[in-house]
Formats: C-alpha cells, structure tokens, sequence
C-alpha cells in the first residue's frame, strides 16, 4: 500500500491537516447581542417574570415558539425535562399508565415519566435511530396511554406511522423535541404533532438559554394544565384566566434573564441550521457509492438538522475499528464502544430504571397496584437498538465546519473504507 493510502492508524499521513472547530451549536454564538439583552434584564432589575408580563422577555420567547411550531399556545418553563413533566402532567399522565419511549434517548425522558407516577415502556430504535413504529405496536398494552417520539440527534421520528398507530389504539402523543428545535417532517414543523411538543433550550442544544424548555400546544386546556402544574401560585400572578380545575403545581418558572438569552437564541436559529444543513448535504452527497459503510437512512431528509452524519457499519466490531480509524485521521468520529463513560441516552445505562428504584419509601411508583407488578427490565431487553447502535459511527456537526471539513470528512470515510474492505 502506498504511504499516501496508509492509515493514519497505521502510522500514514492523517487527512485533516488541522483540529476540527469544537464547542455547542447555540452557546458557539454568544456574543453582544446576547449580553445586551440579558444585562437589560439586570439594569431593569426585573429578573421575575410576572412582574410586568407585557414586557417580558418569557413572553416574547413563547411567541416565537408558537410561530416556529404553528401552535395556538406555548409554555416557557425551567427545562426540558421541566417540559416534559408539564406536558404529561397537562395531557393527564399519572398512576397506572404506562408510556412508550425508544431505547436510545436522553435519561430525562424516562424520569419525567416516572416523576408522572407513570412507568416507561421502552421500545426499540431502527436504523433512523428513532422509535421503531412495528416495535411500539408490539409494546402497546391494555395500559398504555402515550407515546413519546423522540427526534434523536436532529433526526425526524416516521411521524405518519407514529401518530397512525396512536389514531388507531387511542393513545396521546407528546413529543420530545430536546434535540431537534427547528426541524421537521414532511413540511410539518417537529413538535406541532400530537397533545404537546416540549423542548429544551440547555447548553448542549441548538440554542441555548443555558438552561430552560417549552411546551407547545394548540390545546387550551392542555396549555392551562400545563401552565398551573409549572407554578403552584399560577391562579394568583393570573387570577380569572384559569379555567379548568386547579390542582398541586410544582416551580419551574422560566426567569428573565433565561428569557432574554433564549429570544436572542432564537433569532439565531434559522442561520445556525441553515449552515450544518449545508455542511451535511456536502458529506452525504461525497459519500455516495462509498463501499464498506453506509449512510443512515433518515425519515424525512428535508427536515433533518443536519447536526450528525450517522454511518453504519456490518458489525459492532467494524464500527470500532472504522472510528478509531477516522479519530487517527483527525475526524472527530465515535461509536458506542469509544464511551469513556456510560452513555445515559442508551437505556440499559438507565440505573435506576433497570433497578426500579425510587425515592419514595414504599418503592412508588413500581409497587403501585395499578401498575403491572410483573413488569421487568435487562440491560439486554431491545436487542435491535443496541445492535443498532453497536453498528453505528457518529460524527457531530457544528455550524462552524467549512468546505475543508466537508472534504476531509469524505476523504477520510473513502479512505478507511477501503483499507478495511
């Protein structure tokens, strides 16, 4: 094999002849237009929200996400997991209802679904690494009341299929769009399917407000149970414009200073995944008839983000070597089995669902009697998701990257591609 061939692996020459550009998406474009809108805040000394609502910065974020997503209603709140408590709290999720959620998302997925009183049903991934809609179908039981797409990694969910099968078996649909804000399928923007969309604006998202979430919804009723779970005093700061029954709410009130960096955000949005969609359109069209590995397949092209390039290999031995591979080549590249730590977006990493600890001292709620008592849970239960992921090679996307990361991504993935064939 010639010197120029050789892996860098191997002790050949790597492909990218510099580091690739690090940092979050979002928190990467701070700068005076953010510290101008939060050191407002600070000069206003205005920081609570309901102190002057028709000024406030909450406010005004809650109506860019109702543009964005087409909803009637939008909720900011102190988080996305925030917003996934609100949304199932506001559809009415709680105590002997079982929820369906895939196998590979974030932890907070399935604790906003026992902090509910609720037990998560987790369902395998496909090749899209989102939920796999014949194994929801197979995972529905006399007590399931929801189901939980999760747009993993920018990637749309087979919404057409998912909301079919929650048509025909009278299931609620809540959203979890954390990773995906700004995207959509078919046309239709991601987080307007279903009862609620909930989002969340934490640092390692698209933008940020260093922490924060939204639900959305075009449900009066659903907005105002939502609204009254995420502040116990919401019937004092607007008194007369609850109507339905109040109940026991929490504290997870967005603050100004959230609401400032998160509106300024969001005038990003648009550019930020304007330039990674671009970035992604180069490496998927330079990697076309590439040998050896292969593109995951994506629901809806159009309305990915395009803030991961995804390949799958045969094997999870291959995707190893094909990483490290890529990583000698100066591509930031990674599989499941380069984790230094465990990763807590792959289920069997969940502890304490796996466990089926609690809190409470009477195991709550596990032990609950109208829960299925039988229920279990192996680290080797979804078989098809960790296969999946065993086989699949990661590389992030940053609005940072140019022509020359494109390039070095292409060549890299040609070049480790044929030295392993």
């Amino acid at each position: 094999m010639a010197a120029v061939d050789r892996l860098a692996i191997d002790g050949g020459t790597p492909v990218a002849s510099e580091a690739f550009p690090v940092g979050f998406l979002g928190s990467a474009e701070i700068g005076e237009p953010e510290i101008e809108a939060v050191t407002s805040v600070l000069r206003n000394k205005t920081v609570f929200r309901f102190l002057d609502p028709k000024n406030s910065w909450c406010t005004r974020l809650e109506t860019k996400f109702k543009n964005l997503t087409g909803r009637e209603h939008a909720l900011a709140v102190g988080g996305g997991t925030a917003a996934l408590l609100c949304g199932f709290s506001a559809v009415g999720i709680g105590d002997g209802d079982e929820v369906i959620i895939p196998g590979y998302t974030y932890i907070a997925t399935a604790a906003a679904v026992l902090l509910c009183g609720a037990v998560p049903v987790i369902c395998e991934i496909d090749e899209t690494l989102t939920m796999d809609p014949a194994d929801v179908e197979r995972k529905i039981t006399p007590r399931t009341r929801a189901l939980v797409p999760v747009h993993m990694r920018g990637l749309p969910c087979d919404m057409d299929r998912l909301v079919l099968l929650a048509r025909k078996h009278n299931l609620l649909v809540v959203e979890d769009v954390a990773q995906a804000c700004g995207g959509s399928y078919k046309g239709r923007p991601l987080g307007s399917f279903g009862e609620a969309g909930c989002f969340s604006l934490q640092q390692y998202k698209v933008i940020t407000a260093g922490e924060g979430g939204i639900v959305v919804t075009d449900n009066p009723d659903v907005f105002q149970r939502a609204a009254l779970y995420h502040d116990s005093a919401m019937l004092f700061w607007q008194p007369g414009e609850t109507k339905v029954r109040a109940f026991p709410g929490t504290n997870f009130r967005m603050n100004e200073l959230e609401g400032a960096l998160g509106c300024t955000q969001f005038d990003r949005l648009e550019s930020i995944l304007a330039r990674t969609r671009k970035v992604k359109r180069g490496i998927v069209e330079g990697l076309q008839g590439v040998e050896g590995v292969r593109l995951a397949p994506v629901n809806c092209p159009d309305g990915d983000l395009g803030i991961a390039a995804i390949l799958l290999c045969e094997t999870g031995d291959r995707a190893k070597r094909f990483a490290a591979a890529l990583n000698a080549e100066g591509i930031p590249a990674s599989s499941v089995y380069d984790k230094t730590v465990p990763d807590r977006h792959i289920y069997c990493y969940w502890e304490y669902v796996m466990e089926k600890s609690s809190s409470d001292a009477h195991g709550r709620p596990w032990t609950s009697p109208l829960h299925d008592q039988t229920r279990r849970y192996t680290p080797d239960m979804c078989p098809q998701t960790l296969d999946v992921l065993g086989r699949s090679i990661h590389i992030d996307i940053t609005q940072r990257y140019e022509q020359k990361h494109v390039d070095w991504i292409v060549q890299a993935v040609r070049k480790v591609a044929a030295a392993l064939a």
